[in-house]
């Protein structure tokens, strides 16, 4: 089984997976990826995803990166989020939410296997936080909700 953890992004530009990938070993993590950093598509311009290893003896995570307009399972996952967020009662941080997901333009799906381990952990809000940062995004992580800039848990979703 797994579970999904998301940036909405509120920004049309995207890091390339030269700047992720940058990024992770910058934190001095160790890992792998496919498309490998020397396959000739790594460096494909409008990427659309990428599966990081953190570990060979766990699943990878599997990135994929949606965009309005272009493609159709953007707007299922708004429209999905828009219902669960409309049925929660009404509050400053409900409305807020309803805002990010009205006015969000991508969304950055990672596919996160339930037995991640603490290292795991660590490798995926490393990620998390720099394509939030990265995309003027906020971060969503299923069974949770979504968080706040400042990672504060704005409103609760199961």
């Amino acid at each position: 089984m797994s579970f999904y953890a998301r940036v909405f992004s509120m920004a049309e530009d995207y890091p390339s997976r030269f700047a992720i990938c940058d990024e992770l070993l910058e934190a001095e993590y160790e890992f792998s990826t496919f498309p490998g950093k020397f396959d000739e598509d790594f460096d494909e311009k409008d990427w659309k995803y990428l599966m990081l290893e953190y570990d060979p003896n766990h699943e990878p995570i599997r990135l994929e990166r949606n965009i309005k307009g272009v493609d159709p399972i953007f707007e299922e996952e708004r429209q999905e989020f828009l219902d669960v967020l409309q049925e929660l009662p009404y509050s400053k941080e409900q409305k807020k939410a309803v805002d990010i997901v009205k006015n969000m333009v991508q969304i950055y799906a990672l596919d996160v296997d339930e037995d991640i381990t603490e290292e795991g952990w660590q490798f995926l809000e490393t990620l998390l936080d720099f394509l939030a940062d990265a995309t003027d995004g906020y971060v969503q992580i299923d069974e949770e909700g979504i968080y706040g800039k400042e990672g504060e848990l704005l409103v609760e979703m199961e």
